[in-house]
């Protein structure tokens, strides 16, 4: 039935679940080339092709992102590693062996799990409620047909989801795996802690211009300044080549209908119908003559939510009165589709003949609103149509510009002279920061390739940011050297006070610590100690001591002893004295509903991950994929 139709989703918990194993898989938007030659694939899934372009693009924004996450990896040649671009890779047919079982098994999404989808984002809501301005403000910001695109993609993710969510629905928890999990985290450690401060310990020690000098020399590797490198390079800046672009008049015009089309498209209708199956073997003329009379009824003035409840054979929109919500152009059946659209508001159809019977439809109301007039929207067509002619020169000159690096590799002059482009450079920057271009860590690991430095190649073209390109070639290279000490001893002064402090706080805690194992009632006694007890489990939300300190306490085992006393200087420098009393099971009882429902979650994910992966490992070598690394 329709509703049934619209409905195949797992709702918006599935999506959620599901992300957290499709995002790390997610696809990048990729300019599209108009010679396909120039996309040379990679794998073929099915219909479905990788192609290399489709791959460098993935590449360069993993790259990106790892290097925000851990600017190191800049030195260490990780990121242009074989085993690295061959994960990356393998993320990007995992997703689409996804996408591949969803067209398989004909995965649908509804229209109202995309619209439950859109109004349950954050994004999108303003005091935790849905902003319907908020969300046209942001769709309008996507350009013309943003909220057509941007309801696809969710619709697309969501479809994907279903797979994915699937597995986690039926991976197989069992209750001891629960119950192992709750044990360890409910488990309860009572103990006794004396803290000695290393900060109680700052003032009291010194630091010299010999100890810094000392120190400086000792340790003379850590305060050297970094091998620096500039460059010379070519830039293709979509943004920069749009700003020089002029548009005419009647494009403008052109671009000005196909955004008051875009409303038409954009229409939605809120929709109601009564069906009479003919599917379930019903006669047709008898079927056609009860749809008739119900028409009569309607037109004289019946309730139409009663006679849909009381004669409609699509169970779902029949509780609801025969609503089927908002409903949009091309959603239905064909026959569904055009009578809906071409009725006026509150007008009852005739019966209307599809593949599951006869409908009687009425719009309720129809959702549309009107397009900004030309001179509103001229400013951003503009812009728009810049960019559009701006990113297709781009496209084009990108394109020369990798076989001009490639064929001339040893200058980028030449490649300059035939497109038009200026060779620019860079002051001396390191492998960890630069300036301009620069402080793109993509640019500074290419900077500092085997290629550029030592082969004195041109690098390959790199896209540091959506429609910007870059190539570069060495200019200069200052090699490593120390940094002057003046620059670095507040740095070494600040080391070694806190060095002898915690050195202070740890003799201070050893003699602590031997009364401690003689007799802890005594070392209570001793006005000068503070001692605290605590009695923890790891599930407390109330954090009594530092997690490293905590952590320590868990590995306590007791065993036969009554107590046992160990000490340890914490992340923070602090000296810590702990006498451990008892070590008890944790209730199991007293474990709240949401930790008992959170270990259920994390612990099906886990499994569901696993048969995931089992599962496309197995469709790969099903499929017999043929995998052309050597575009890698």
């Amino acid at each position: 039935m329709l509703t049934e139709i619209r409905d195949r989703s797992s709702g918006w918990f599935a999506w959620i679940i599901a992300a957290l194993i499709i995002i790390p898989m997610a696809f990048f938007g990729v300019q599209q080339y108009a010679d396909t030659q120039a996309r040379p694939t990679i794998v073929e899934i099915g219909d479905i092709k990788i192609t290399q372009p489709d791959f460098q693009t993935r590449l360069t924004n993993e790259q990106n992102r790892r290097l925000a996450q851990n600017p190191d990896l800049a030195s260490s040649g990780v990121l242009n590693s074989e085993l690295f671009k061959k994960n990356v890779l393998q993320s990007m047919i995992d997703r689409e062996l996804v996408s591949y079982v969803a067209d398989q098994s004909n995965y649908q999404v509804g229209d109202e799990a995309v619209n439950q989808a859109i109004i349950d984002n954050p994004t999108f809501q303003t005091d935790g409620k849905f902003d319907q301005s908020l969300y046209e403000i942001q769709m309008a910001s996507r350009g013309r047909g943003g909220a057509q695109r941007y309801k696809a993609d969710l619709r697309n993710g969501t479809r994907l989801s279903q797979v994915v969510s699937g597995y986690d629905e039926s991976a197989l928890v069992l209750p001891n795996e629960i119950r192992e999990i709750l044990e360890i985290q409910a488990e309860k450690r009572t103990f006794d802690i004396v803290t000695i401060n290393q900060a109680d310990f700052t003032d009291s020690v010194s630091v010299s211009d010999a100890d810094i000098s000392e120190y400086y020399e000792a340790n003379i590797d850590q305060f050297m300044e970094s091998d620096r490198t500039s460059v010379s390079y070519l830039e293709l800046d979509t943004a920069k080549i749009a700003e020089g672009v002029e548009v005419d008049a009647d494009v403008i015009q052109q671009a000005y209908d196909d955004y008051k089309a875009g409303f038409e498209a954009d229409e939605t209708r809120s929709t109601r119908h009564i069906l009479l199956s003919t599917n379930s073997g019903e006669d047709e003329e008898e079927q056609l003559a009860k749809a008739e009379s119900l028409v009569t009824q309607l037109r004289e003035g019946a309730d139409f939510a009663k006679l849909a409840e009381e004669n409609s054979q699509d169970p779902g929109s029949a509780r609801q009165g025969g609503s089927l919500g908002d409903v949009e152009r091309g959603e239905m059946v064909p026959e569904f589709d055009t009578a809906t659209f071409e009725l006026e508001v509150g007008v009852i159809s005739d019966p209307v003949k599809s593949q599951f019977g006869y409908h009687i439809i009425q719009v309720e109301k129809i959702n549309a609103t009107e397009p900004e007039p030309l001179d509103v929207m001229r400013f951003e067509l503009e812009e728009e149509e810049r960019l559009r002619v701006a990113q297709d020169k781009v496209t084009e000159q990108a394109e020369q510009l990798r076989n001009l690096l490639f064929e001339q590799s040893d200058n980028l002059d030449s490649a300059a002279e035939e497109l038009g482009l200026t060779v620019n450079t860079t002051e001396l920057f390191s492998r960890d920061s630069g300036n301009g271009i620069a402080s793109t860590a993509s640019v500074r690991e290419a900077a500092f390739s085997e290629t550029v430095q030592n082969e004195g190649l041109n690098s390959e073209l790199l896209e540091i940011a959506d429609g910007v390109y870059v190539a570069v070639r060495k200019l200069n290279f200052a090699p490593s050297e120390p940094k002057k000490l003046e620059s670095v001893s507040e740095q070494i002064k600040s080391t070694l006070t806190t060095e002898r402090a915690v050195a202070a706080a740890e003799k201070a805690g050893s003699s602590v610590l031997a009364k401690a194992k003689l007799n802890w009632a005594a070392l209570t006694e001793d006005e000068t100690i503070e001692t605290t007890n605590h009695t923890i489990s790891m599930i407390d939300t109330d954090r009594k001591v530092p997690v490293d300190v905590m952590q320590e306490i868990f590995r306590v085992r007791l065993d036969d002893q009554a107590t046992k006393v160990i000490s340890m200087t914490g992340a923070n420098g602090d000296f810590n004295v702990i006498r451990v009393t008892q070590i008890a099971a944790g209730d199991l009882t007293a474990v709240s509903p949401q930790i008992r429902d959170a270990t259920r979650r994390l612990l099906e994910q886990r499994n569901g991950s696993a048969l995931v992966e089992t599962y496309i490992s197995g469709l790969t070598e099903e499929l017999a994929l043929e995998i052309n690394e050597d575009l890698l």
